[in-house]
């Protein structure tokens, strides 16, 4: 191998055209960079481009793109009253999932109210029952008076929720009272009991009998026809008004004989000073209707 195989090159030089054109070349780069005026490039020259930029369509979009991207990080994604508006449902949001947890929280504080308010009636309703069941006991071993003092104090114990228990409670007393002859006392207590419990039947026969103690039969025959037309099967009420029916109809007719007979005193006080009485006046009673029509007579 020959030295000149081992000798380095130099490099090629990029051909240039003809010597006018390498000559260009050589005068451009002695002379530096064309002096520029603040409006612009220097005449006779074309305009430099930004580096790394071009003039192109392609360069076009992509100054696009960058602008686009440029103006999303400025700005961010929805306007100002959107963001407001944004935020705005989400404090409401929060003020109704509020309002609905303390709603939870009310509903949730009254369901354990009832249950511990059912809870204490429940424990109250079985110390009455208890109660009750002594003065029965009592009652059959015909202490009337010590009955009575359970039966109160089963009213005392019993809740409010309890009509029906109190219902009987009353009636048992107004048994207590017959037995004593204390028959008043017996109406009041019955009354009491068909107060809180209108289909009770035993609060109307025992009030039926009181009455009829009392002598009042008209009041008796009343309750006895309410108990039969609320249990037509009741074959206590069906004896019952067959006994009283008659009784308050031949009352009733003796009452009214002795009103008329009074009211012809008094008539007849008053006529005879002008020389008459009822005597003379005729009461005539149509069959029909029951009614009566007046004709005088001398």
């Amino acid at each position: 191998m020959s030295d000149s195989d081992h000798a380095v090159q130099p490099p090629k030089a990029r051909p240039c055209g003809d010597v006018d054109d390498c000559q260009q070349h050589v005068d451009k780069a002695a002379a530096g960079p064309p002096d520029r005026s603040p409006g612009g490039a220097a005449p006779g020259t074309a305009v430099e481009e930004a580096p790394g930029t071009s003039s192109g369509p392609q360069a076009q979009q992509q100054q696009l793109l960058e602008q686009g991207q440029a103006s999303e990080e400025r700005e961010p994604s929805g306007s100002h009253d959107e963001l407001t508006r944004d935020s705005g449902s989400g404090a409401q949001q929060v003020d109704k999932a509020q309002v609905h947890e303390e709603d939870l929280t009310e509903q949730e504080a009254s369901e354990v109210d009832v249950k511990e308010s059912a809870a204490k009636d429940a424990e109250a309703l079985a110390r009455a029952e208890a109660l009750k069941r002594e003065g029965n006991e009592l009652f059959g071993k015909a202490l009337w008076n010590e009955a009575m003092t359970k039966y109160n104090e089963a009213l005392d114990a019993a809740p409010r929720s309890a009509a029906k228990e109190q219902a009987i409670y009353f009636a048992n007393l107004a048994a207590c009272n017959i037995k004593t002859q204390q028959y008043a006392y017996a109406v009041q207590n019955c009354t009491e009991a068909i107060r809180l419990d209108g289909s009770y039947s035993k609060a109307y026969m025992r009030r039926c009998e009181a009455f009829e103690r009392l002598d009042e039969l008209d009041h008796a025959l009343s309750d006895a026809k309410a108990l039969l037309a609320a249990e037509p099967e009741n074959a206590w009420a069906k004896a019952k008004v067959e006994v009283l029916q008659p009784k308050v109809d031949e009352r009733t007719e003796k009452l009214k004989s002795e009103m008329f007979s009074k009211l012809k005193d008094l008539g007849n006080t008053v006529l005879g000073k002008f020389g008459l009485s009822l005597d003379n006046f005729k009461f005539d009673k149509d069959p029909n209707t029951g009614g009566y029509s007046v004709r005088f007579e001398r």
